[in-house]
């Protein structure tokens, strides 16, 4: 049985981009579960608005789609590796949460 938070396949990084484009801040939103992971000292640190310039400014290192249909994207951060996973529909991408990670945990 595969896990639904697993990596189905991956999409090219230039095809990402294009479909990036289709959005703006005004069509990205943060939930509650967003910062979930977060202690509070990390919460003043990142905010919803940073996620969103990385999100549409940042050229990500990987795309994985997930068999959940969620999309599992991976930016150079700070050395390290900023996960965030997103649900994406045709008019509004919902940040559902995202963490750091090491380098060698990037995916294939």
């Amino acid at each position: 049985m595969k896990r639904s938070y697993r990596i189905e396949k991956f999409e090219d990084v230039a095809v990402f981009r294009e479909r990036m484009k289709n959005f703006d801040p005004n069509t990205i939103e943060c939930t509650e579960h967003t910062f979930f992971r977060l202690s509070e000292g990390q919460r003043k640190i990142f905010r919803c608005d940073d996620l969103k310039s990385v999100l549409l400014n940042d050229i990500p290192l990987r795309i994985g789609i997930q068999y959940d249909r969620k999309y599992a994207i991976y930016y150079n951060y700070q050395g390290r590796v900023l996960k965030m996973l997103l649900s994406l529909s045709p008019n509004k991408i919902r940040i559902v949460t995202f963490w750091l990670i090491n380098r060698n945990q990037l995916p294939g």
